[in-house]
């Protein structure tokens, strides 16, 4: 059997290839991203995206709007009437619950369960108002 010198290195030749191949596409890529950074309307839009981000986001949080004294008195009467809702929801939903448990009835459990949970999801909602900054 005779051994072929050129197939023993073929594989490192190959790969060494390969990599020439690799990092000449990434030496392209990098002169695209950079041609295109060089155009100035792409500067132009990215300062002034920047701009505006810093503007945005720079408020003055010290003084109130006229009218949000009475859109919070509004919103804090419609939570605590939701919240009082939702309890007596949760409460019905029990009362299906006991019933769905004494009937030995599936659906009646279930729809008992859903509508208790409804009810405190509809309470807990309410209560936690100051993690939505309305209270």
């Amino acid at each position: 059997m005779t051994h072929n010198p050129k197939t023993k290195y073929s594989h490192a030749i190959n790969k060494n290839k390969t990599k020439k191949v690799d990092d000449l596409k990434m030496r392209n890529t990098k002169t695209k991203f950079l041609n295109f950074l060089r155009n100035p309307m792409v500067m132009k839009v990215a300062a002034f995206s920047f701009a505006l981000l810093f503007l945005a986001t720079s408020h003055t949080y010290a003084a109130a709007d006229a009218g949000m004294d009475k859109f919070d008195t509004i919103i804090d009467v419609v939570a605590k009437w939701l919240g009082r809702i939702g309890l007596v929801v949760a409460f019905f939903g029990a009362g299906q619950l006991a019933l769905g448990f004494k009937q030995d009835d599936a659906d009646g459990k279930v729809r008992g369960m859903k509508t208790l949970a409804a009810g405190f999801m509809l309470f807990g909602i309410t209560e936690s108002l100051s993690l939505f900054g309305l209270k």
